[in-house]
């Protein structure tokens, strides 16, 4: 028989053991979840470029909810004004080219992008790029086309301007404009698109209106 030593020593084992494992557990099901919940959001993101781009190929932007949500948080932004920035720039063409020859998802000019390659890394530039009566005259864009890389790159410079700028709007306006901010109604474009979008509760916006009490419970609370 087992001394009463051993056999607390053994039920002390067992509780460890049984304490351990429901940490491990607990662990598990708040890291499924977790997954199970950024999964959700970015489908949610994709059926949002769906509507508004019915001929985007989902399959380039099956990346870009992932890098979204992480440039944003990188940037102290919310993810929905990055998102309405791109709807902005490019109504969701991942293969837009600019007149000025802007590139991809948030239009980077590779000048501007070669700037930021100490920050991103290097990015493999387009080739024989040109527009010929608005039309798209294209051997290769490059990475600046790859949804991923263009957001990579536009939160890069966004986030260098905002060391100077720390006001959303004026770094937005430089961001489209350059320093002299020649386009001061894109602020006004962006943020009306982030409006809409805030009003899409599965695409959890960081901000969000918080709903106003009913008038009974205000009345309730005030007698309180």
């Amino acid at each position: 028989m087992l001394s009463r030593h051993s056999k607390a020593l053994a039920i002390l084992t067992l509780s460890i053991a049984v304490a351990v494992g429901g940490l491990v557990l607990t662990r598990q099901v708040i890291a499924v979840a977790g997954e199970a919940d950024a999964e959700r959001l970015n489908r949610s993101i994709l059926d949002y470029i769906a509507q508004k781009n019915p001929q985007a190929p989902i399959r380039a932007f099956q990346r870009f909810p992932e890098a979204l949500v992480a440039e944003a948080q990188k940037s102290n932004l919310d993810h929905c004004l990055v998102l309405a920035q791109a709807e902005v720039e490019s109504e969701f063409h991942h293969d837009a080219v600019g007149a000025a020859g802007e590139i991809g998802l948030f239009q980077i000019l590779p000048s501007t992008a070669a700037i930021m390659e100490p920050v991103v890394g290097p990015f493999r530039r387009p080739v024989g790029v040109k527009l010929v009566r608005d039309v798209k005259s294209t051997r290769d864009l490059g990475d600046l086309a790859d949804p991923v890389v263009s957001t990579r790159f536009a939160m890069a410079y966004l986030r260098d301007i905002m060391t100077r700028k720390s006001n959303v709007r004026d770094a937005l306006t430089e961001y489209n404009g350059g320093p002299a901010g020649r386009h001061p109604h894109y602020y006004r474009m962006v943020m009306g698109t982030y409006v809409e979008i805030l009003e899409r509760a599965d695409l959890r916006c960081r901000f969000r209106e918080t709903p106003k009490p009913s008038p009974a419970l205000t009345t309730f609370l005030i007698r309180a």
